[in-house]
């Protein structure tokens, strides 16, 4: 019969849409069961000959995530196998599939099912809208080229829900395409900003194309994507004025580099609802965005709070200004207030401050149970399961070696440049790596003042710590600086203490340069001078004396740092005498910039040798207030 004729069982319809279209089917279901086993036999296959490295590339996958339980992991686990096998490299430069057909192709009798085997190195990664589903074929659009696709599913429970999100992974077949493991939905998740952030991330990992970053990145994505959906729009919002908005634009931008998105996010509600409950007149924003950011910094459990002083300094208002409006919003978000307070309280989570927003009316996705795909499975699958529950992102995300390499190599040109570029060169490396501890020292340069500087310190302290690991730092204490990837926490933890010194917070200086020194007490990095002049600030003096003589190295800072103890000691003794002998015999260039007969430059040299006048110029930079509090120091030196 012409399957363009009538089919005869009377329902007016075409053979080919009628009968002979469920004829059709049964073929091809005989040919997809052929298919799901040959599925079967690719991943025995690849677990058999490259078990190995399927396990270590997950076991730094698994590090970044944060499974609710096992069944979560199982899933993610089995997704992983499957993007492994067709797309990861292997040290030869094959994949997986390529070496599953070259081993099996030839054992296939049936043509077809032979050559829609070798078809699967043309396998695709995708992200889209589902558009419909008729007749066991889902028809599905590509979110980024517009192109319609055909997938058979044989499920007869599947409902579909047109312009809903999905993504997955496709391998041909004939005409059409299978969803391999399975297609992975997320109906609650807005298209567009699930295109967006595939979008951005493919630009900011500079990929040519979303498409190319979706295939690298495929379960980074659908690890991250959950919680798209909960990232908040502050453009959605509801704002009783323009100003309002703004200073909410403004707060979120200030602080994407020094708090969590969670805990930023809960400072946009409040502020949200305390514009609804009580519409100010706003004159200066900035006390505004300063107010929050101590407020939440009050509420969320922050290593380290800044005072409304350090924040009116930040932010260039008066500290009374900004401790009324503090009083304020604490006044009229009362309520919201304590029900944060009570969840902090009862969290038992280690970051209780994701949880946060949740509480005051935060969009969240809902729960939903995932489960782990089988081979060949047509099934439709949930990602939200998946998601880290109330918009959780975990910021400590292990990151492949790769992208480590990248971040480092974006570092070594960063340090090599200057201006923009540098400090673009960062933000792009701290994007591939958010534990790149040099990129927020980098950053750091940039900040318009120390309270800011700090900030971005702490951060770079806390992603190196997180980054080497409690067991690291126990292994290792005392031999730091011989290990390269301790460094950039070294260089952090100096640049930290050197700014707290320079903000009058010298007791906390003094706690960071004592821990360099006990992680590298060789000294690689002159600690030991900076904290001689700390001790020397808080009147320590007899752990100064212990600092020389653990370093009794007779160079000329060390000598004069000798006679500086012995006049704040003893004044102008026999033994200062001698050892202001021995210091100028040293470097007697240094005496004229101690006496005022000299003046120091406006900035110090890059480098200097031993006894020259730039050791003298470093020297006295250093050290020149603390001999300035040495009454009639001039006079005792002048002929000297």
């Amino acid at each position: 019969m012409n399957r363009n004729e009538l089919c005869p069982c009377g329902s007016g319809k075409k053979y080919k849409k009628c009968c002979g279209a469920h004829d059709a089917i049964s073929i091809t279901e005989v040919l997809v069961n052929e298919i799901e086993y040959l599925q079967k036999q690719f991943l025995h296959f690849a677990y058999y000959h490259f078990g190995h490295e399927i396990a270590e590339d997950f076991e730094i996958l698994e590090e970044s995530m944060d499974f609710e339980n096992e069944q979560e992991r199982e899933f993610f686990e089995a997704i992983h196998s499957i993007w492994f096998a067709l797309f990861a490299e292997l040290d030869d430069g094959d994949t997986v599939i390529k070496k599953f057909i070259s081993a099996e192709a030839g054992k296939i009798k049936r043509p077809k099912l032979k050559h829609i085997l070798q078809s699967w190195t043309s396998a695709r990664t995708i992200a889209g809208k589902i558009v419909s589903f008729n007749d066991h074929t889902l028809t599905v659009e590509d979110g980024f080229t517009s192109e319609q696709l055909e997938a058979l599913i044989f499920n007869d429970s599947y409902q579909v829900k047109e312009g809903s999100f999905f993504i997955g992974i496709l391998l041909p077949f004939e005409q059409k395409n299978v969803f391999f493991p399975s297609l992975l939905e997320l109906p609650g998740l807005n298209a567009d900003l699930a295109f967006s952030y595939i979008e951005d991330n493919s630009f900011d990992y500079d990929y040519d194309t979303p498409q190319e970053y979706l295939t690298d990145y495929f379960m980074e994505v659908i690890s991250e994507l959950p919680m798209v959906g909960g990232l908040l729009e502050v453009d959605e919002m509801d704002w009783p004025a323009p100003i309002y908005r703004e200073i909410a634009l403004l707060f979120k931008e200030k602080m994407e580099l020094f708090l969590p998105s969670p805990v930023i996010d809960t400072g946009v509600v409040l502020w949200n609802h305390f514009c609804q409950k009580k519409q100010k007149r706003i004159q200066n924003p900035n006390i505004y965005v300063a107010a929050l950011h101590y407020l939440v910094t009050t509420i969320a459990p922050i290593d380290r709070r800044l005072t409304k002083k350090e924040l009116a300094n930040l932010y260039g208002v008066s500290a009374g200004s900004l401790s009324s409006v503090v009083t304020e919003l604490e006044h009229e978000l009362a309520e919201e207030i304590a029900q944060l307070n009570r969840l902090v309280d009862s969290s038992d989570e280690q970051e209780p401050a994701i949880q946060l927003a949740s509480v005051i009316d935060f969009p969240k996705h809902k729960d939903s149970q995932a489960s782990e795909p089988a081979p060949g499975q047509s099934t439709i699958m949930t990602l939200q399961g998946t998601a880290e529950k109330h918009g959780k992102k975990t910021t400590g995300r292990k990151v492949s070696k790769r992208n480590e390499e990248r971040a480092r190599s974006l570092i070594y040109d960063a340090m090599q440049t200057d201006g923009k570029q540098r400090y673009k060169l960062a933000e792009e490396a701290l994007k591939l790596n958010p534990n790149c501890v040099d990129a927020y020292v980098i950053l750091a340069e940039k900040t318009k003042s120390l309270e800011e500087a700090i900030l971005l310190f702490e951060k770079g302290i806390k992603a190196g710590e997180t980054e080497l690991g409690k067991a690291f730092f126990k292994e290792n204490t005392g031999y730091f600086w011989g290990l390269l990837e301790t460094r950039p926490l070294m260089r952090a933890k100096l640049h930290y203490a050197e700014a707290l010194s320079l903000l009058g917070n010298v007791d906390q200086a003094v706690r960071q340069y004592e821990e360099l020194l006990d992680l590298n007490p060789m000294d690689n990095q002159g600690v030991r001078f900076s904290l001689f002049v700390a001790y020397m600030d808080l009147g320590e003096f007899n752990k100064a004396h212990a600092l020389l003589e653990q370093y009794d190295d007779e160079t000329a800072q060390h000598l004069y740092n000798k006679l500086l103890l012995e006049l704040y000691e003893s004044g102008f003794t026999a033994r200062a005498e001698m050892l202001l002998k021995g210091a100028k015999k040293e470097n007697k260039h240094v005496i004229g910039y101690l006496t005022g007969k000299k003046r120091l430059p406006a900035y110090p040299p890059e480098y200097y040798g031993f006894g020259d006048e730039n050791e003298a110029i470093v020297y006295a930079d250093m050290h020149l207030r603390l001999w300035k509090k040495i009454d009639g120091l001039e006079m005792w030196l002048k002929g000297k």
